[in-house]
């Protein structure tokens, strides 16, 4: 289960300016110069825009255009402009109540082919006031126009992956398979645009946060998360100074990068990325001393370095506020119980409130508990945190199963075993690995060898790399052999 220090990078918000519409990370871009010049005439406002009805009559009408054509670039440039304007105040709502439909409010330039762009300002529009589907669509009429469009792409990948956000948030709701469908969406966009500029840094990172973030693949999020990184790094001095919206997107590359070397067991390239991007981060502010710090004794735990991430646990927890930074602290308790020290990791546990732990962190606070000698206390708290964990009960089922089973309580421990099995399996349609090692392990101590056998075997028909697999088989077969007690 990843804690919440882990989902500190929420997705990005998007950084506008200039005369068109761009994207957070994305550089100013320039109004793009209309497809469509021609030569002299003077149409009428009905016969152009009657001239939209079919492709034939568009290349009519666009012949003919003649001294309208600069009066259209006026008005283009005009509307994108005020669009500039009002997306700099973030007024979405004026946005589209001057500007969409496009259909209604600038039939001239839509007969003109020459509102596409615009019709790329309102999709974003509604992107940001949760209007996703409309925006999708939107953006699709656009791609179409304009199929070589890196904006376009990249804002259709975008607001494909924000409405992913915004589900998991219970902004929206997207049923499994529009869910499969947007997700789809945003990676087959955000390959487009890659491919039309592979040099940039924003779409590799927002990739990398989808895989990461909304489908927890974080193998498949590194090499994103490492290419954002090498792409910003291999900028000139100007280009950096050109882009520099991008530059938030680097730096928070850096750390996911560092997050997810860590999850790949690289602790040490970890630590050397998690350092660039400390250093980085030190004029920019983007992340708070509470994560960066986390993440530093995250790091330095899982090198063994115990000294070293209690004193960047330290400085994070002295900084945050434990109702809502409640991650700090259960690391923070299990470095000093890896320490030894059961008294400081129970100050640490007892600085969040009690209606404030969370599943994960009541496992812990078990744990203390345990080696303080209050066994009855730390199966309670197990207890209530199965009781409250709807999605990840087995954990605190199976860690039941281990406390009976070191108090000898063999029929117990069978029991949370069982418990933790079935729960996994209605849950995942799969067995659980360590609810049956753990029923093999209580069946054998009782002495039903048989039963025990028949556990492991299903174990190995499941699970036939369970750690601990082979030695238990061992056990089972030596019991077997002596015979009755």
């Amino acid at each position: 289960m990843e804690t919440t220090g882990a989902k500190i990078l929420h997705h990005p918000a998007n950084i506008q300016n200039s005369e068109q519409a761009t994207h957070d990370g994305e550089p100013v871009r320039e109004i793009p110069p209309d497809p469509n010049a021609s030569s002299p005439g003077t149409p009428s406002v009905e016969q152009t825009a009657e001239a939209a009805s079919s492709e034939a009559d568009l290349l009519t009408s666009l012949a003919a255009l003649g001294v309208n054509e600069e009066r259209l670039k006026a008005e283009r440039r005009r509307a994108l402009g005020e669009i500039s304007a009002l997306r700099a105040e973030n007024r979405w709502e004026d946005i589209l109540s001057l500007f969409h439909p496009v259909e209604e409010k600038n039939p001239e330039l839509l007969a003109a082919g020459r509102a596409t762009a615009i019709r790329g300002e309102v999709a974003f529009a509604l992107g940001h006031l949760g209007r996703f589907d409309e925006a999708i669509a939107l953006y699709h009429l656009c791609v179409e126009e304009e199929p070589d469009n890196f904006h376009h792409h990249s804002g259709l990948a975008y607001t494909a992956y924000d409405s992913l956000y915004a589900a998991r948030g219970r902004q929206i709701v997207l049923h499994p398979e529009e869910r499969k469908a947007r997700i789809e969406l945003a990676h087959r966009h955000f390959a487009v645009a890659q491919s039309l500029r592979p040099n940039r840094v924003t779409n590799y990172y927002r990739q990398g946060m989808l895989y990461k973030s909304i489908q927890g693949k974080k193998e498949e999020a590194l090499p994103l998360f490492a290419a954002a990184v090498r792409n910003w790094e291999a900028y000139s001095a100007e280009e950096m100074k050109a882009r520099h919206q991008e530059r938030k997107n680097y730096v928070k590359a850096l750390y996911q990068l560092a997050s997810c070397e860590l999850d790949a067991g690289k602790p040490s390239r970890a630590l050397e990325t998690l350092n660039r991007c400390l250093l980085e981060d030190e004029e920019s502010g983007f992340f708070s001393t509470v994560h960066k710090y986390f993440a530093l004794g995250k790091v330095r735990f899982e090198l063994g370095d115990m000294e070293a991430s209690v004193q960047a646990l330290s400085f994070a927890a002295s900084q945050a506020v434990p109702e809502e930074d409640d991650y700090v602290f259960e690391l923070l308790a299990r470095v000093h119980l890896c320490r030894g020290n059961g008294d400081k990791a129970w100050e640490a546990v007892n600085r969040v409130p009690l209606k404030r732990r969370r599943p994960y962190f009541r496992w812990t606070e078990a744990e203390v508990l345990i080696a303080r000698g209050e066994w009855e206390r730390a199966r309670k708290v197990l207890a209530e945190a199965a009781e409250r964990d709807r999605r990840g009960r087995h954990k605190a089922l199976l860690r039941l199963a281990r406390l009976e089973f070191r108090l000898c309580r063999y029929d117990q421990c069978l029991k949370w075993a069982k418990d933790a099995d079935n729960f996994f399996r209605n849950q995942f349609q799969n067995p659980c690995g360590d609810g049956l090692f753990w029923q093999a392990a209580a069946l054998l101590r009782l002495g039903r060898l048989d039963e025990a056998e028949n556990a492991a075997r299903k174990l190995a028909k499941y699970m036939p790399r369970h750690p601990h697999l082979g030695r238990l088989r061992d056990l089972i077969a030596k019991a077997t052999a002596a015979g009755p007690a």
